[in-house]
């Protein structure tokens, strides 16, 4: 009797096991095969009121854009000293 309570135990237990493991697998390939490329940020401006944006890209593209600061004054000669070509 105790044998086939251990031998249902150990079932149970690597079936477990088994199905712990593969909910890893599959959000490794789901995680990595994902097109995501990244994201940056650069300044947009109009005239001499510029602001940050954030640039998500996919698969060389972008495809998503979002404001993340205030609009600021800027003198005509201002320059964003960061990459100006795009990222994705």
């Amino acid at each position: 009797m105790v044998f086939i309570f251990m031998r249902k135990l150990l079932i149970i237990g690597l079936f477990l096991i088994v199905f712990t493991c593969s909910f890893f697998v599959a959000g490794y390939y789901v995680m990595f095969d994902l097109p995501f490329n990244g994201s940056y940020t650069k300044a947009v401006c109009e005239g001499n009121l510029c602001a940050d944006y954030e640039f998500t890209c996919s698969q060389g593209v972008i495809v998503d854009s979002k404001r993340i600061s205030g609009f600021l004054v800027v003198e005509d000669d201002w320059i964003d000293t960061r990459d100006k070509e795009n990222k994705c």
